[in-house]
């Protein structure tokens, strides 16, 4: 069984109108953010005012349910767009986005938040997956990394207007407001779902259909080649587990550092001299810090290169990390001064550099019938990840203290950013099918000699 790819002389895409389809899938990231951030109001209203009656057990959990069930969407939801078209799936899963919102705003228990955010995880974890690789083939070669820069964006933003919307509920409804924060993403939902559906098919997706002929052919007038279908398991053999690796090792590490630092930020906060619920405002504003350097730096992917950009990225989130690790320790102004640069440095870089990077590198790395199986399985190992780093920050914390676990956290930074410059290639300039013809060489990606 063969599949053939197809490439067009203008490639195949839209010509104009292409930034559309960034702006839906951002609108889907501005989604992600809100849902995956907000649940910090919750936690900090549970731990602070005692709502419901919960463990440590439970409360890792509440942090950590909708990654559990992104993983899941992720890795099955992924791999049925590779197989079965980008468009419906993208149209459908917002589904989850409007319905588990809701019931978790309606919430009688720590076990019901928990359920429902685990299902309300399974669309994430498809809009990971799905949203920017349909965006990113259906823009031309040479903005690529322009348009993932800026579905990325919009991910920062709906953080920090989780945080915005947690904080000016809880001022007119007061401990109650936790389900307004929980419950109002599911209105931007059902909007977005009625802007995608007109969308067409992914038009890298539909240029790569199955035929039963093998080998290599070339048709002059349209470029047509044949290759080999793309099974699960090619992820992990040959030069594709190479990139699979590196896809992997450099987004495990940075959610390690995100959300185990972000989703307990407003508590982490609190030990910089910050207190009660204004730690959501000074979250939301370090989110929109994030989204301002996310915006600014978008077309830099195209310009200055993802591996440089990563590179930055982690060695001054790392100096950001070990800024917080001494603040906790420090008093008065010193404390104050060392705190904010590092949560400014943390939030600013992180999408200036990995942060929009990693996911680029998932989608670009693998070939088109691999794509979306590439980002779902990358996803979906990374939100078992960072469930892990939300589930045990609480003990970590209680067991080392706060200023011991941003050590931790800062030792995992240096580690990325050493693995970048080891391992990670360089893609800026190469269009999709140069990079899938090219063979991993240490950091290079070489091309093949024909």
């Amino acid at each position: 069984m063969t599949i053939l790819f197809v490439s067009f002389p203008s490639g195949g895409l839209p010509s104009q109108g292409y930034r559309k389809y960034a702006l839906l899938s951002g609108m889907g990231y501005f989604l992600d953010g809100y849902n995956l951030t907000v649940v910090a109001v919750f936690t900090f209203i549970l731990a602070t005012y005692d709502i419901m009656q919960y463990n440590p057990l439970e409360m890792g959990f509440v942090s950590g349910s909708a990654f559990l069930g992104a993983m899941v969407g992720a890795i099955l939801l992924g791999r049925y767009s590779d197989l079965s078209g980008r468009r419906y799936i993208y149209i459908f899963y917002l589904a989850f986005f409007i319905i588990f919102p809701l019931l978790s705003s309606v919430s009688t228990s720590v076990i019901e938040v928990i359920l429902f955010r685990f299902l309300l995880g399974i669309g994430i974890g498809a809009d990971y997956a799905i949203g920017p690789v349909y965006s990113t083939e259906m823009y031309p070669d040479n903005k690529r990394g322009t348009g993932y820069g800026l579905v990325w964006a919009f991910w920062s933003l709906g953080a920090s207007t989780a945080f915005l919307a947690g904080y000016l509920a809880f001022i007119y409804i007061g401990v109650e407001s936790w389900r307004i924060a929980l419950g109002l993403s599911a209105v931007p939902a059902v909007g977005l779902m009625a802007l995608r559906a007109s969308i067409p098919e992914s038009v890298r997706w539909k240029s790569a259909p199955e035929r039963t002929s093998g080998g290599k052919n070339a048709d002059a007038g349209n470029n047509i080649v044949t290759a080999t279908r793309t099974a699960f398991s090619s992820l992990f053999k040959g030069d594709y587990g190479k990139r699979t690796l590196i896809i992997w090792t450099q987004w495990i590490l940075l959610d390690i550092g995100s959300y185990g630092f972000a989703l307990y930020a407003p508590l982490i906060i609190g030990n910089f001299g910050f207190h009660g619920p204004g730690t959501f405002i000074i979250t939301s504003a370090l989110y929109a810090v994030g989204f301002t350097g996310a915006f600014v730096s978008m077309s830099w992917n195209d310009t200055l290169g993802r591996r440089p950009l990563q590179i930055f990225g982690f060695g001054f989130m790392a100096l950001g990390m070990a800024l917080m690790a001494i603040a906790v320790v420090l008093k008065g102004l010193a404390m104050v001064l060392a705190g904010v640069s590092g949560l400014i440095l943390w939030y600013g870089v992180e999408n200036i550099g990995p942060g929009n990077t990693v996911g680029l590198y998932a989608i670009e790395l693998l070939p088109t019938r691999l794509r979306s199986t590439s980002m779902g399985s990358a996803t979906g190992i990374t939100r078992f990840v960072s469930f892990l780093s939300a589930f045990e920050f609480p003990y970590i914390a209680a067991s080392i203290g706060y200023s011991g676990f941003l050590d931790i956290l800062f030792f995992v930074m240096l580690g990325a950013f050493l693995f970048t410059i080891t391992f990670t290639p360089e893609t800026r300039g190469l269009t999709l099918d140069e990079i899938e013809d090219a063979v991993y060489v240490r950091h290079n990606l070489v091309h093949r000699k024909n």
